[in-house]
């Protein structure tokens, strides 16, 4: 397991805001988000930043709120996942967020990264319109994940309690906190999805396309609708930067 504590656990429903660039972190940031999440919405379900774009977005976040970054639309292969995540976690970002895409040994693929778990917060992100077949809550724990995020790889609208009941929700999030892992639930959230969610109590509620104008992924953050979201999850427990965080430049060269 990592050997630092993961801030996810201060208590309450953390708002994670996705976004592309540095203007919007700081957009995010000055709203209120409790963290910002690197991504490219035109790049997939879970598209990669350029490494120069995340470096520049956590200089200018400076540790004000925890940053993570996706490591890009990958197929489970061991080798290429070992890289990104070991690239992506160099870049100085909290938290990287690996998701569960179909591969040739997914399964291996993953277990593969234990070894790097103690030095990194890894998140592995399961899509509810493409589940894996193998119990990915236990082996996210076997692994040392940090935790798991429940999302959609379809963003064609359709939101994550149009596709999974309630009670399925909560059966997960018990599961998932029962083994002392983080929890969070997004895809295609909306503001009138919130209560809702917050009655499950999942550790954080992510956002991008409720964050933007016109409701679309891609368009730009909306200061309006950001403020809307925050205004709609209460504060959660302090989620400032985890200090003491290893040095994961390093990390690229091994």
């Amino acid at each position: 397991m990592p050997e630092f504590d993961c801030p996810l656990h201060a208590g309450g429903t953390h708002f994670l805001a996705s976004v592309r660039d540095a203007a919007e972190a700081e957009l995010a940031i000055g709203a209120g988000a409790d963290i910002v999440d690197l991504k490219d919405p035109d790049a997939g379900a879970l598209g990669a930043l350029p490494s120069a774009t995340i470096e520049a977005c956590v200089r200018a976040i400076g540790g004000r709120v925890p940053v993570s970054a996706t490591v890009g639309d990958l197929p489970l292969e061991e080798t290429s996942i070992r890289a990104a995540v070991l690239a992506t976690a160099s870049h100085g970002v909290d938290y990287v967020k690996l998701g569960l895409f179909p591969g040739n040994d997914a399964e291996g693929a993953l277990q593969g990264l234990a070894p790097l778990t103690p030095r990194m917060r890894l998140i592995l992100v399961l899509f509810a319109d493409a589940l894996p077949e193998f119990d990915a809550v236990t082996l996210a724990g076997r692994i040392g994940a940090a935790g798991l995020m429940l999302d959609t790889m379809g963003k064609n609208g359709v939101s994550l309690p149009r596709l999974v009941a309630p009670e399925r929700l909560r059966a997960l999030i018990a599961s998932v906190q029962a083994r002392g892992l983080a929890i969070g639930l997004a895809g295609s959230l909306g503001a009138d999805d919130v209560p809702a969610l917050l009655a499950l109590a999942p550790d954080l509620l992510g956002f991008r396309g409720a964050l933007c104008h016109g409701g679309r992924r891609g368009e730009p953050l909306d200061p309006v609708r950001v403020a809307g979201i925050r205004a709609a999850i209460p504060t959660a427990g302090a989620a400032s930067r985890p200090a003491n965080l290893p040095d994961l430049a390093r990390l690229a060269l091994c």
